[in-house]
């Protein structure tokens, strides 16, 4: 099974059907794919500008090419020699945004311009693949302590059971047991 595959069960588990929470900044959110995500993604495509309606028949296919597109090819994951650093990675750009990609520049001592390119995967494969996904995972986990106040405290649980289940060395996708990790 490809990587991207593997991630897409386990992301797919995790995201619910449509959800407009009103507490969500995200806002209209299908399968975990924002509205304003999918806008994005048709217009470099050249489609047509998607509706709401539009987004809650978005296709298992077309959700994979959101994925690929915006999410698993911005952050090279193919290219990331330790591929449970491409899965903390890849999810904490799905769950968080793109700008955490600069972030995790600036921690790691690069320049922060947001783009992963040679230097910035130089620097990703040259660490100890365990040590840099630890090193996201606790920062993940501050980031949501850190906002889960006011009208993002209802999200914190669901959060961290969704971090909780990423390993190094096996995901387990949402209710699943021993026997459903993906390793």
């Amino acid at each position: 099974m490809e990587r991207i595959e593997k991630y897409g069960i386990f992301c797919r588990s995790w995201e619910g059907g449509f959800s407009n929470h009103p507490n969500d900044s995200g806002g209209a959110t299908m399968k975990g794919v924002t509205l304003a995500t999918y806008r994005q993604y048709c217009k470099a495509k050249g489609y047509k500008r998607p509706t709401v309606t539009d987004l809650k028949n978005i296709s298992d296919k077309t959700w994979n090419a959101v994925l690929r597109w915006g999410y698993w090819g911005r952050i090279k994951a193919d290219q990331i020699n330790d591929e449970w650093v491409a899965y903390i990675f890849v999810d904490w750009i799905w769950m968080s945004g793109p700008r955490y990609i600069s972030f995790l520049q600036r921690r790691l001592g690069l320049t922060a311009d947001g783009i992963i390119g040679k230097k910035s995967l130089a620097k990703i494969n040259s660490m100890k693949g365990e040590e840099l996904f630890n090193l996201i995972w606790n920062e993940r986990k501050a980031h949501f302590e850190r906002i889960a106040k006011g009208k993002n405290a209802v999200f914190l649980k669901g959060w961290m059971r969704r971090l909780n289940s990423i390993h190094y060395g096996y995901l387990m996708p949402n209710g699943g047991k021993e026997k459903d990790k993906l390793k």
